[in-house]
């Protein structure tokens, strides 16, 4: 049987490296002051960036400032410019308006029809006035007319004085009351001339006439029709009498 032999020395030696090892011995020591090391390293590292931030802070207000400066004087730009074109625009929709107000002209014509004692006069006509009548619709040779009548009606016979009865010529054609546009009349603030009881004594008023065709001048005419007597076999003839309507 064979024995390996330590000799004193060898034991000694194996006990020191052992209790090296169990102390965590002279090879850790540097790996701690590796961790030093780059902590220290991290950390000078770090302190640049946080001067980079500060300077990147600075820099972007003043780019703020800068650029909110800049905003300001383009909105303050923006704004001059849109008043200077709204002032444009407003004179040029200014001129449109006015070339296209309702004009008013003075006729004054009177006459009395003597089958029934009715004095009817044709005051004053407003001529080109804004219309949503049916036929102005795509047609700029057209003029809507407000004419303005009185009536002092005779104590003869009863019934109505007709706003039907006045007309105007309209290329050759006579045309009366536009039914349908009385109520943009009233809106206008005009007062509606609605066929007025005789009975009713004195009545003045407005009767709007639209015509396809219009000129400087204009032609007009009120038609009584001829009437039947109620209860007796007799008439009254018609009665018609004529007028005109100035230029604007």
């Amino acid at each position: 049987m064979s024995r390996t032999i330590f000799t004193r020395g060898t034991v000694l030696a194996a006990a020191t490296m052992l209790a090296l090892s169990a102390c965590g011995g002279a090879d850790e020591a540097p790996a701690e002051g590796e961790r030093n090391a780059g902590s220290t390293t991290s950390t000078e590292d770090d302190a640049p960036q946080a001067d980079a931030d500060e300077d990147t802070d600075t820099d972007t207000d003043t780019d703020t400032d800068t650029d909110a400066t800049e905003s300001e004087d383009s909105s303050d730009d923006a704004t001059e410019d849109s008043e200077e074109g709204g002032d444009e625009s407003g004179s040029e929709e200014g001129g449109d308006t006015s070339a296209a107000e309702a004009a008013a002209v003075e006729i004054g014509t009177e006459f009395t029809d003597e089958e029934t004692g009715d004095v009817i006069t044709v005051v004053s006509a407003t001529r080109h006035n804004p219309t949503e009548y049916d036929m102005a619709t795509d047609n700029p040779e057209g003029e809507m007319i407000y004419l303005e009548v009185a009536v002092t009606p005779g104590d003869i016979y009863g019934g109505v004085v007709s706003q039907r009865d006045f007309y105007l010529d309209d290329g050759g054609e006579l045309v009366n009351y536009a039914a349908s546009a009385d109520d943009e009349l009233i809106d206008a603030g005009y007062e509606y001339f609605d066929g007025p009881s005789r009975r009713d004594g004195e009545a003045t008023g407005y009767i709007p006439i639209y015509l396809e065709s219009t000129g400087d001048t204009i032609k007009g005419a009120y038609v009584r029709p001829e009437m039947k007597i109620l209860g007796e076999d007799a008439t009254v003839p018609e009665f018609r009498a004529e007028f005109e309507i100035p230029a604007a």
